[in-house]
């Protein structure tokens, strides 16, 4: 019999000053792994220190959630940079999390591109070279989560970095295999994203909004903190999950 194990794994830390986003001190509790804002999009030196602790209390794995500089869009509006700026901009925010977390005693496992920044640096091959050479350069320890048909999780695996494959299944897919980027997260319906995660895990399939079926592997699956429902729809996955013998684990 089949064995089926899986990192569940979410984006925390969003919040920023008087802005909550999200509700971390829920979502932590159904997760083994947490992207965490590094202050570029979403997040603030206060906000990653007391989600850095959270993560600490509940032994969930930390990684950093690099994104676009652009509180306004929240990172998800595409930006005209250089690969040198990428480079910059991607070590100021791995130090800026691995600053709070070598505080706690805690190491960072790996790292997830955040909203317009992942399909630049997953289909635009400069930018796939410079994200993958910052890394060696940084720490070729870091799992790199990302798409298992991208351009960088090839380039990276030839680079010899570890990579996560990853799937969404509380975003729709197009039916080509594209996430559709959402300004404002949709109220998903736990029942539908549970299928999909199962779908995803057991046969190897996601459905796209159209109703295709698409080959698709990954070991990692990552839920947005800031839908309006994450901890109704990450109750719902690992209920389901224990229903069909899916093992949780961490890295």
């Amino acid at each position: 019999m089949e064995k089926y194990s899986v990192v569940i794994n979410a984006d925390m830390g969003e919040s920023f000053g008087r802005y909550k986003l999200g509700n971390d001190e829920e979502i932590i509790k159904y997760v083994t792994s947490a992207n965490l804002a590094c202050g570029f999009h979403g997040g603030d030196p206060t906000v990653m220190k007391t989600t850095v602790r959270l993560a600490k209390k509940y032994g969930v794995a930390v990684g950093a959630h690099p994104g676009f500089q652009d509180l306004r869009g929240f990172g998800r509006r595409m930006m005209d940079i250089t690969p040198e700026e990428l480079s910059d901009d991607l070590l100021y925010q791995l130090g800026a999390l691995e600053a709070f977390l070598k505080v706690e005693g805690m190491k960072m496992w790996h790292l997830s591109p955040h909203g317009m920044l992942d399909p630049l640096v997953s289909n635009e091959e400069k930018y796939a070279d410079a994200f993958i050479k910052t890394i060696r350069e940084y720490n070729p320890e870091l799992i790199i989560v990302i798409e298992s048909k991208s351009l960088l999780c090839r380039k990276a695996k030839l680079a010899g970095l570890r990579v996560a494959a990853v799937g969404y299944p509380d975003l729709n897919y197009d039916s080509e295999g594209n996430m559709i980027i959402e300004r404002v997260k949709r109220l998903a319906d736990p029942a539908e994203v549970a299928r999909q995660s199962i779908s995803i895990i057991k046969n190897h399939k996601l459905i796209t909004i159209d109703g295709k079926e698409l080959e698709w592997q990954a070991e990692v699956l990552c839920f947005h903190g800031d839908a309006p429902n994450s901890v109704e729809v990450l109750k719902r996955v690992r209920q389901e999950f224990e229903k069909e013998g899916i093992n949780v684990t961490k890295w």
